[in-house]
């Protein structure tokens, strides 16, 4: 099976939760109150990965640690870019937040519904 095909396939549990982290995420990042420092902080049920030079931008990709492997797989294809909201800059680069195997109309609708 493709990464992609397997992506579809995926089966993310707690997605509420997902959806909580992902807007908060994004409106810390616009407050200045979320710490940008690339590399990768692990926590119970998901890791958070932050890159520095992704499309000359920083990247805080969410994900799940059910998906940890596929997300490994992933971005190491070159062009790998997923759904991701510009939430701000940081040191004159744009801040993007992702939330790996959660639907982009599942965010977009988080998003909304947090203003």
């Amino acid at each position: 099976m493709s990464l992609r095909n397997e992506l579809t396939h995926l089966d993310i549990k707690k997605k509420s939760r997902y959806l909580k982290l992902f807007t908060s995420i994004i409106s810390r990042v616009q407050k200045n109150k979320f710490p940008i420092k690339p590399g990768v902080k692990e926590y119970k049920e998901h890791v958070i990965v932050t890159e520095e030079s992704r499309m000359d931008s920083y990247f805080i990709h969410i994900v799940p640690k059910s998906a940890v492997y596929l997300f490994r797989e992933m971005i190491k294809q070159p062009g790998f870019l997923g759904f991701s909201v510009l939430a701000g800059k940081h040191k004159e680069k744009d801040v993007r937040v992702s939330c790996f195997g959660v639907e982009c109309s599942d965010l977009g609708k988080a998003l909304l519904k947090s203003r």
